[in-house]
């Protein structure tokens, strides 16, 4: 199971100054709506139409700072290799657990796994996020040996 992190993180490509100008443009039509806009707000405004189509989770901003700490923290999870693995009740009907492994079982950058409904029954001195109405994300930190996390609502197969 591959985590992708469920907040979407929005990072305008390079938008310059020119893309901003709105006095002297033509009025478009975005999300139903009619008005002057800048490129920049058009984009925006159109991904955001998109993204709240498809999900209800909160979007989050983030400052470069934090978002250049994302991104190295996923460079050292991606150089861990994390792995999971997920076990299944006696009858192969549930998904009852999931444990978080790498390599060496250590990693100096959590290990983040979804949990799609429930939570789990100890977090082992990992830490939990959810914002909104986003899936709870355990953030695993590894050191020594893999975790196993038990559900305390298992997923039924079909």
């Amino acid at each position: 199971m591959n985590h992708l992190n469920s907040n979407l993180i929005l990072d305008p490509f390079m938008f310059h100054q020119a893309n901003l100008r709105v006095t002297d443009v033509a009025a478009t039509t975005v999300n139903g709506v009619t008005k002057q806009r800048s490129l920049l707000q058009m984009w925006v405004e159109t991904l955001v139409g998109l993204y709240t189509a498809a999900v209800n989770w909160p979007m989050i901003s983030k400052k470069h700072d934090d978002l250049a700490a994302v991104f190295m923290d996923r460079m050292t999870r991606d150089q861990c290799n994390p792995t999971t693995r997920l076990i299944y009740s006696a009858d192969g009907t549930q998904i009852i657990a999931i444990e978080v492994g790498a390599d060496g079982n250590t990693c100096s950058a959590p290990i983040p796994i979804t949990i799609p409904s429930g939570t789990v029954t100890s977090l082992q001195g990992s830490t939990t996020e959810q914002i909104g109405d986003d899936p709870l994300t355990v953030w695993v930190t590894l050191s020594g040996s893999t975790k196993v996390f038990s559900l305390t609502s298992p997923i039924a197969l079909q």
